[in-house]
């Protein structure tokens, strides 16, 4: 028997099948978002059991899980590429002031990495809309769909 939550910010019950056994969760991101998750993660360790011999459901769990959280440290490092190039795309003047801040730095100093350099360079201060950022928050936003928030998912004890 499960107790439901008594307040409405409490998280929301959720049933999911994981590799043919049945998961019961609970969480504030709603039905559908957990539904999906589960099946990324039912179909990760499918793929993954077909292609080993071991019918260790562990091991197979912890295959899948290594194999998405590798796939998301591929995104990272995209990403921060990505970013890498946005930011190397600089003004005449920065180009200039960047080669002779790096000119007086002594030879022990470990130079700085690209995300040092973006918080420690100084940026003329810009009207609110006109800033990266807030151009940044806004096309995210607009392409957020209206109900997603970030998730917690916590397994319910039967």
């Amino acid at each position: 028997m499960s107790k439901e939550p008594s307040d409405s910010n409490s998280a929301q019950r959720v049933e999911v099948k994981i590799f043919n056994k049945t998961y019961v969760l609970r969480s504030k991101g709603g039905e559908e978002r957990i539904a999906e998750a589960a099946r990324v993660v039912d179909e990760r360790m499918r793929q993954i059991s077909s292609q080993i011999t071991t019918h260790d459901v562990v091991k197979i769990a912890v295959l899948a899980a290594l194999n998405l959280a590798d796939e998301q440290r591929d995104l990272k490092d995209y990403y921060e590429e990505e970013f890498r190039r946005m930011f190397a795309q600089t003004a005449p003047g920065d180009i200039a002031s960047s080669e002779s801040e790096a000119e007086g730095q002594s030879g022990d100093e470990r130079p700085q990495s690209w995300f040092d350099d973006f918080f420690d360079a100084s940026v003329p201060t810009k009207e609110r809309h006109e800033r990266l950022s807030s151009k940044v928050s806004a096309k995210l936003q607009s392409i957020r769909p209206a109900n997603q928030e970030s998730i917690s998912i916590e397994a319910e004890d039967e």
